[in-house]
């Protein structure tokens, strides 16, 4: 396999384990209003009680440093593998791997619920509905959103214009014939995403934290302007970088031009994510004290804190736990169908690499990207 390539694979691996790390296993995750997907109680904060969240919390954290560690040194042996087929197989499959970082936070899940039957906290609170707030909260403004995203549009039409010579910029492209189309639409591609997600975000059901309207409405509409502020910002920084690439491309193109432009553009969208993450955390806390009510405890429907099954709730997407943004009610039934595709679809993959891999096929398989 060519170095570049496993290169690419390295510099997304890595990045991507560190930042889940750092959104699922924050320092102190015992003074936050989820503990590893179990909601917060005062019990949690007294005696002997205290004493084992903090040892749960620590223990969790240093199990998903380790994993982290592991996937991050072995990635790096891998880029050095000669084989290249196994190397390809290997660093495919550490994609993968990635989710062996939530096995310590489902732990910590299971460790808490057991807490909670000890300390003899059972299912309490009330259902509360702000009428006066109910689909009226946003915070996404939606053509900052679509300006982005409609100039990757344009670039890539341009790109296709330039690939096929109707517009002439330079005699000869520094990259090959159709390549600034394919990386341009893959760009687009992301951005295609990026608005149907951002909307469902902001189209979240409303939390009811209070029983004043005003500071629901206020709560919300900081959660959700941040949600929307990230995606705005990724737009930006996805369109930006097409607009840029293909410039640069069409006069330079090398390893090290390709290098410096993902390394750039993984650490500008992760910064936004770590950004948008801190922000998050900060609502949180300033909307601490204007909490007054005793909400609903749900943590049993939440399966290890990552996989939310509420056959009472009539909602689709839901705030998640686990990580950082949004996902399914699975007993929905839209849900259902969610889970089973995305199941069918990466286990799928998975049998596809490896039967590649032994078959002797994955080095078979060109796909021609403006990467090599």
């Amino acid at each position: 396999m060519d170095l570049l390539v496993k290169l690419l694979i390295a510099i997304c691996i890595i990045p991507s384990a560190v930042v889940m790390l750092m959104l699922a296993f924050p320092k102190n995750p015992e003074k936050r209003k989820m503990i590893f997907g179990v909601r917060d109680n005062p019990k949690f904060h007294e005696g002997e009680a205290a004493k084992r969240v903090k040892a749960i919390a620590d223990s969790c954290r240093k199990g998903a440093l380790i994993i982290t560690v592991i996937i991050c040194i072995a990635t790096v042996i891998l880029v050095f593998v000669p084989a290249a087929n196994v190397a390809m197989l290997a660093l495919t499959l550490l994609v993968f791997a990635l989710f062996l970082i939530a096995i310590p936070y489902g732990k910590g899940n299971m460790e808490m619920k057991s807490l909670k039957k000890e300390l003899g906290i059972t299912k309490s609170g009330t259902v509360y509905a702000d009428l006066k707030n109910a689909n009226v909260v946003h915070g996404l403004k939606m053509p900052w959103l679509i300006l982005p995203n409609a100039l990757a549009l344009l670039e890539t039409i341009f790109a296709v214009l330039v690939d096929f010579g109707v517009i002439r910029i330079v005699d000869d492209l520094a990259i090959e014939k159709y390549a600034l189309t394919m990386m341009t639409a893959s760009f687009l591609f992301v951005a295609i995403i990026m608005i149907p997600v951002a909307y469902i975000m902001d189209n979240i059901r409303n939390t009811v934290i209070s029983k004043d309207s005003s500071v629901n409405a206020n709560y919300n509409r900081a959660k959700k302007k941040c949600w929307g502020d990230l995606f705005i910002a990724m737009s930006w920084i996805n369109t930006l970088f097409a607009g840029v690439l293909m410039t640069l491309y069409m006069f330079i193109y090398n390893d090290i031009a390709v290098l410096i432009g993902v390394i750039a553009y993984l650490v500008l969208i992760m910064a936004a994510v770590l950004i948008a993450a801190k922000l998050q955390a900060s609502i949180e806390k300033r909307y601490e004290r204007d909490t007054d009510l005793e909400l609903l405890d749900d943590d049993d429907c939440w399966i290890l804190g990552m996989f939310y099954y509420n056959p009472n709730d009539t909602r689709l997407n839901v705030e998640k736990r686990f990580g950082y943004g949004g996902t399914v009610n699975i007993a929905h039934p839209a849900g259902k169908v969610i889970m089973v595709l995305t199941a069918i679809l990466l286990l799928g993959t998975i049998v596809f690499i490896i039967w590649a891999a032994v078959t002797g096929n994955l080095d078979k398989l060109q796909i021609n990207t403006p990467f090599g």
